[in-house]
């Protein structure tokens, strides 16, 4: 992984749509990957699991629900959400992505989205910015990601962000406020990553509502949630089969064209899109088979926004009735919280996206 970490700042030299980058970099970074591999398995055959991916969601992850219904759940996001996905107009949808926005007009967005939210939400944001736990200014020599961690060692959460200098960087600070609030209010959150991913893309979804956002930043969050959907589900897809890969296959050139053929069904290449860009994915290096994760409690979340839109303070009163929870499990909290479980309901999103989009 260091190695990875390496090969990928020496790429920031280098434009990622070139062929030098991937001449100089990439292909390094995809046998770096065969390796994890062949060392991940030797890590599920020592503890006497099968597969790496049923030992990370037990060892890992403590996810409560089995990897049939993963593969199932992944096959009718394919089935039902790609062709939306496909047919979509990006450059309409993102337009707002590309409007210039500065890091104070970022802070206002989620100030303001606090402010109405009220109790720990805003309890959290003062202590952030009191504290000054936050760091969301962008610098070119800036590790160019976000996250937002606990320190253990001053008993609270600090938020890391390098801006896009564009509207969605509003999103973005949503997303790691989110988790700031759930580390905030439990002293350091010990919940299952799916569960922890509700409260980051939940804050996201209630912002909508709390800093009345225009119809057009609804839209370019509806389409986000929507890549979301499916190219995570994607990016989850590709790493179960990628893990099953024969040995003979297990090579560079192997992972690349795996790659490009699952995430093809997906509906990638109906997008600008470049298989190659695979080595660009830290997930499938640092944390493989968290990728589900985000898919799974984007349903959930969405489900918060919902029952905002229809009943106004009620999205937010379960997203702070519940920051405090101790669930490891993802459909034990779902139950804890009286949210329906993303498996088998696919459909039901696909018509709100469908009613959604096809109104405009």
């Amino acid at each position: 992984i260091s190695e990875y970490y390496d090969l990928s700042s020496q790429g920031t030299a280098y434009d990622y749509g070139s062929g030098e980058y991937y001449d100089v970099c990439g292909e390094a970074m995809a046998q770096l990957l065969v390796e994890l591999i062949a060392l991940r398995q030797q890590i599920s055959d020592y503890w006497g699991y099968d597969s790496y991916p049923q030992f990370a969601n037990d060892f890992y992850f403590y996810r409560d629900y089995t990897m049939e219904q993963a593969e199932q759940y992944l096959a009718e996001v394919a089935q039902h959400l790609s062709p939306i996905y496909r047919q979509l107009d990006w450059e309409h949808n993102w337009e707002l992505s590309e409007q210039y926005c500065t890091e104070e007009e970022a802070f206002r967005y989620v100030k303001e989205t606090a402010k109405k939210m009220g109790g720990t939400v805003q309890e959290a944001f003062s202590l952030m910015d009191a504290a000054g736990l936050y760091d969301i200014t962008w610098s070119e020599n800036k590790y160019s990601a976000s996250f937002e961690v606990y320190l253990t060692s001053y008993y609270e959460p600090f938020i890391f962000m390098n801006p896009e200098r564009s509207r969605y960087d509003c999103l973005t600070f949503a997303h790691e406020f989110g988790h700031f609030c759930n580390d905030y209010a439990c002293y350091g959150s010990y919940a299952g990553v799916d569960v922890l991913e509700v409260f980051s893309q939940g804050m996201e979804y209630l912002s909508l509502c709390y800093a009345d956002a225009e119809p057009d930043f609804v839209r370019m969050k509806l389409a986000d949630s929507l890549s979301t959907y499916v190219e995570q589900a994607a990016y989850a897809d590709f790493e179960m089969q990628l893990y099953e890969l024969p040995v003979g296959k297990l090579t560079g050139e192997g992972v690349l064209a795996l790659y490009e053929e699952v995430c093809a069904d997906y509906g990638f290449h109906s997008l600008d899109w470049d298989p190659r860009d695979m080595v660009t994915v830290p997930h499938f290096y640092e944390m493989p088979h968290y990728v589900i994760s985000y898919v799974v409690s984007n349903d959930a979340a969405m489900q918060l926004y919902e029952m905002e839109l229809q009943q106004p303070g009620t999205g937010a009163a379960c997203f702070e009735q519940h920051l405090t929870t101790e669930a490891a499990g993802f459909l034990e909290f779902l139950k804890e919280a009286e949210l329906k479980s993303p498996f088998g309901r696919i459909e039901e999103v696909k018509g709100v996206m469908e009613g959604y989009f096809g109104e405009r």
